[in-house]
C-alpha cells in the first residue's frame, strides 16, 4: 500500500507572497489574519521581525605600550687566555710591584673604549667597577699609569661613597670561582653596557660576559669592543704603554 505525506500548503494571498518575496521574508514566519489563518497583504506589511541577540566581542586588554626608554638587551662572550698576563705580573710581583686582576681590568676596559674608533658614538667612556653594594666610577685617562690606576681602586675600597648615580657607560663586575657562570646578566640602572668577568676558570683562562642596550649601542661597536678587550688582556704590555 502507498503511503502519501501531504506537506501543509500555507494560504496566501497573491499580493501578500509577492510582497513576502520582494522583502526576503520566509512565508513561515507570518501569521496571517484571513480566514482559515490565510496571510494577507497586511500581515507581511505589519511583520516586524525579532531582533537577534546583540553579543558582545570579547576585547582583550590592550597591551601596554613598549616605554620608548626600555632597554633592548643583547649579549656578547668571548674566553681570554690569561697566561702571558700571569707570567707578567708574577714578574713585577718580583720586582716589588703588585696588581691584581681588578686593576688589568680596569686598565683594559679603558684601553678599548680609546682604541675603538667607534668609542666616541658611546660618550663619556667612564667605567664603574661593582663593589658589594655600591659603584665606584673610573674615568678613562689613558695617560694614567696602572700604578695609579690601583691606588684609586684601593682608595675606594677603603672609602664608603657609592657612585652609583655617577655617569658611566660600562658597569665592571668581578664573579667569584664557581664552575657556573651566568649566560646573561641585567643591566644596571643608567649603565648601557655591563661586563661580567669570570677570571678564575681552568685552563688559565676567563670567562667576559657583555651585555648591551641595543638601544644605545650598535651591536658591531659592542662587539669590536669585546674583541679589543680580549686583545688587550692577551697581550698585556699594551697595558703599560
Amino acid at each position: 500500500m502507498n503511503i502519501a505525506t501531504a506537506q501543509t500548503r500555507l494560504a496566501v494571498s497573491p499580493y501578500a507572497r509577492r510582497l513576502a518575496r520582494e522583502r526576503s521574508l520566509p512565508l513561515e514566519t507570518l501569521r496571517g489574519s484571513g480566514p482559515g489563518g490565510r496571510i494577507l497583504a497586511a500581515d507581511v506589511q505589519a511583520f516586524v521581525p525579532v531582533a537577534a541577540p546583540v553579543v558582545s566581542p570579547k576585547v582583550a586588554p590592550a597591551a601596554a605600550p613598549l616605554s620608548p626608554t626600555a632597554p633592548r638587551i643583547a649579549a656578547f662572550a668571548t674566553s681570554v687566555a690569561l697566561g702571558a698576563l700571569q707570567d707578567l705580573l708574577a714578574a713585577l710581583e718580583s720586582s716589588g710591584h703588585v696588581f691584581a686582576i681588578d686593576d688589568v681590568l680596569l686598565r683594559a676596559a679603558g684601553r678599548a673604549f680609546v682604541e675603538m674608533p667607534e668609542a666616541a658614538t658611546l660618550g663619556g667612556a667612564c667605567v664603574a667597577l661593582e663593589l658589594a653594594g655600591r659603584q665606584t666610577v673610573f674615568a678613562v685617562i689613558p695617560e694614567m699609569p696602572l700604578t695609579s690606576l690601583r691606588a684609586m681602586r684601593l682608595a675606594a675600597l677603603a672609602d664608603s661613597r657609592d657612585g652609583t648615580e655617577t655617569p658611566a657607560t660600562l658597569s665592571l663586575r668581578l664573579l667569584p670561582a664557581s664552575d657556573i657562570r651566568p649566560v646573561m646578566t641585567p643591566l644596571l640602572p643608567g649603565r648601557a653596557m655591563r661586563l661580567t668577568v669570570s677570571p678564575d676558570t681552568p685552563g688559565g683562562h676567563a670567562e667576559c660576559l657583555l651585555t648591551i642596550d641595543a638601544a644605545s649601542v650598535d651591536e658591531a661597536t659592542a662587539a669590536a669592543w669585546l674583541a679589543t678587550l680580549k686583545s688587550v688582556i692577551e697581550q698585556p704590555l699594551r697595558l703599560f704603554v
